[in-house]
């Protein structure tokens, strides 16, 4: 019999990050997303879902972390930019 490797399924609570700021490229799956706050810029690993779009925030998940990112100030002529 041959012996095989197996691994259990770990179920991991993505950690939630409630951010207030904006993005500085559109938001696509498999990008990294740019977030500028008024203290300082970051960058995500790569986006795996978006969750939810408003006009004033969007929710987005990435690997190990799910953002809320609630926008500054939202023009009226701005659109939630998502690919």
């Amino acid at each position: 019999m041959k012996k095989t490797n197996i691994r259990p399924i770990r179920n991991i609570d993505k950690k939630a990050i409630t951010v207030t700021g904006t993005l500085f490229l559109p938001l696509r799956i498999g990008e990294r997303a740019w977030i500028s706050t008024q203290t300082h810029t970051f960058m995500t690993t790569a986006v795996e879902r978006i969750l939810e779009v408003s006009r004033n925030s969007i929710v987005f998940e990435t690997r190990n972390t799910r953002y809320n990112l609630k926008y500054e100030n939202v023009p009226n002529e701005t659109e939630v930019m998502c690919a």
